[in-house]
């Protein structure tokens, strides 16, 4: 992992409003994770919480201390970091949360305005490395003493590029509550002013400021950084470097994308919960469950849920979410909507597995998209990581549910109450048996072998194991066993349970966890980790599909709709 690219993503108080709200954040660093980045997030206390720790630290006494009252309005970003870090294990993302301390990031000058000048960048690498992602406060560092120190209003900015800096990042985008820099505040009644898709930081040290830091302006300026500047899910955030400033006529916003969704049991009912925490990108205008009476207390805006997915899948929406598993009712709905031009996308690993090759033939005489990242790995970026490649082998752990039972075995648990403790824990169905017999990691792993450039009629199943043979045979001797899921270029597969060592990347898997280790034609290799079952893990992957297909629905309209630029004198 070291060799992928790195990105700093900065999110601001604008965005991170409440706790709620780190739902944005957990989705754009998932993003960039699918795209193949390492990343630093740094994060900004909640919306008002700085603003009301200064004015509980001036309350206790009105003359505290500069690092007494640093070391109380650092608490507001510590708090939002770790609680991203939990947002981050609950949708199955691995992270380290690292404090200012710990990383050794070090400022100088006043206690209450320093600035940055060293930092720990090798110890955050090696997080990286192994979790492909880190969390850090902003706005905080500490001295050479040792006592925290803050880095101004507004300092998460500085942050963000300090640590972009240091570590040699490919790219640093600030995350922001507006799509970009603007002449002055868009909301300021009169001539609406154009917006930057460039802009120079000499001219951007000309805005008042309140959009971002002019100290960490000043900081890239003077380091020759180039960074973005945009809102939540962007493709095309305004560029801040040394070069001339280019203005461009604001674009309309884009209307909410319509989903029409199939399912709404443990899955589909996590993808709604998700949904409807950004009303601006989306909006559920039909249902379907398979016992419509049950979800009447779903927050569905009005709508009524219907029991006919082929129905529901046939209406105006411009995306269908398939969620409702099994292959026969799955396929018809799937199909109607292709053959109407609605991009589809599923999470449905046995339709894939059977049908993927004639579905994906279906979409692309249609122009329809059909996404499915959500149906191999949960919150892994399995899928994202082999298509278009030219793979070697992939090996590794694709079944949450047998890896938890495995787990359970070890600490003694029998086999039936792992099972019972699976399905309490939503890692299971009610009928767990193709979980158990590896029917459900063979299906992953064909739909990992369409993905990787193999025929379908050259993919055959050499071994296929149950993990019922596993019996109460605990892992002894320094390993554990696991159940691993392997495929070749010529695709073979084969599920087996094999006892694994501490040094093998499959060794460290707690609960659900999945892991897979994919090796290139050209020799490299990449080990991808992360939840593999539960409702949230797969529920964020359908959401991922559907961001993407925004970004990429917004990238045609702005290509036809393009304005010609302005070139700054």
């Amino acid at each position: 992992m070291s060799g992928s690219p790195l990105i700093v993503l900065k999110f601001g108080g604008s965005v991170l409003i409440d706790e709620t709200s780190l739902r944005i954040a957990v989705h754009e660093i998932y993003r960039w994770r699918r795209d193949g980045y390492r990343v630093v997030a740094v994060v900004s206390a909640f919306a008002g919480a700085t603003d009301a720790l200064v004015c509980k630290a001036e309350s206790i006494s009105d003359d505290a201390l500069p690092h007494t009252k640093a070391a109380l309005i650092a608490t507001g970003e510590t708090v939002s970091a770790a609680t991203l870090g939990v947002c981050l294990d609950a949708a199955g993302i691995p992270s380290t949360v690292f404090s200012p301390g710990a990383i050794q990031l070090r400022a100088t000058g006043d206690a209450l305005d320093a600035t940055p000048v060293s930092v720990d960048g090798a110890l955050i690498k090696r997080a990286l490395d192994r979790d492909g992602v880190v969390v850090v406060p902003g706005f905080a560092a500490i001295d050479e003493s040792g006592r925290t120190v803050t880095l101004g209003r507004g300092g998460s900015d500085q942050s963000a590029l300090f640590l972009a800096y240091a570590l040699g990042t490919d790219r640093c985008r600030l995350i922001k509550d507006v799509d970009g820099l603007y002449e002055w505040d868009p909301a300021i009644a009169g001539t609406p002013p154009r917006r930057f898709e460039r802009i120079s930081c000499d001219d951007a040290l000309q805005l008042d400021g309140s959009i971002i830091q002019h100290k960490a302006v000043q900081f890239a300026r003077d380091h020759e950084i180039t960074f973005e500047l945009g809102a939540f899910n962007a493709t095309q955030p305004t560029v801040v470097s040394g070069a001339a400033s280019v203005l461009e006529t604001p674009r309309a916003a884009a209307a909410p994308t319509r989903v029409a969704l199939l399912g709404l049991g443990t899955v589909g009912s996590g993808v709604l919960e998700l949904l409807n925490q950004l009303p601006d990108e989306f909006d559920v205008v039909a249902a379907c469950a398979r016992n419509p009476d049950r979800h009447a207390d779903k927050p569905l805006n009005g709508i009524v849920v219907s029991g006919d997915p082929v129905v529901t899948a046939d209406t105006d929406a411009d995306v269908v979410v398939e969620v409702i598993g099994g292959i026969d009712v799955a396929r018809d709905a799937v199909t109607a909507a292709l053959r109407n031009g609605t991009h589809v996308v599923t999470a449905n690993k046995a339709l894939i597995a059977d049908f993927g090759e004639s579905l994906a033939m279906l979409a692309d005489n249609t122009g329809a998209a059909l996404l499915c990242s959500g149906a191999v790995g949960g919150a892994v970026p399995v899928l994202e990581h082999v298509r278009g490649k030219s793979v070697q082998a992939v090996r590794g752990v694709v079944n949450g549910t047998t890896n938890f039972i495995l787990n359970q075995i070890a600490d003694s648990i029998s086999f039936d109450a792992a099972i019972d403790l699976a399905q309490g824990n939503g890692f299971a169905e009610a009928d767990p048996s193709r979980d158990l017999d590896g029917t459900d990691a063979v299906d992953k792993l064909r739909v990992i072998a369409e993905c990787a450039g193999v025929r379908a009629d050259e993919v055959r199943v050499d071994r296929q194991q149950s993990v019922k043979d596993a019996g109460m045979s605990r892992s002894d001797n320094g390993v554990v066993l696991r159940h691993v899921a392997t495929l070749d270029r010529d695709g073979r597969i084969g599920v087996l349970l094999t006892p694994v060592s501490p040094d093998d990347a499959l060794y460290d898997l707690p609960g659900a966890w999945n892991a897979v280790e994919i090796v290139y034609s050209d020799g490299s290799s990449i080990v991808l980790r992360g939840k593999g079952a539960g409702r949230l893990p797969t529920a964020q992957a359908v959401v991922a599909d559907l961001l993407e297909l925004r970004r990429n629905l917004q990238n045609t309209a702005n290509i036809t709709e393009y304005e010609p630029e302005v070139v700054c004198a």
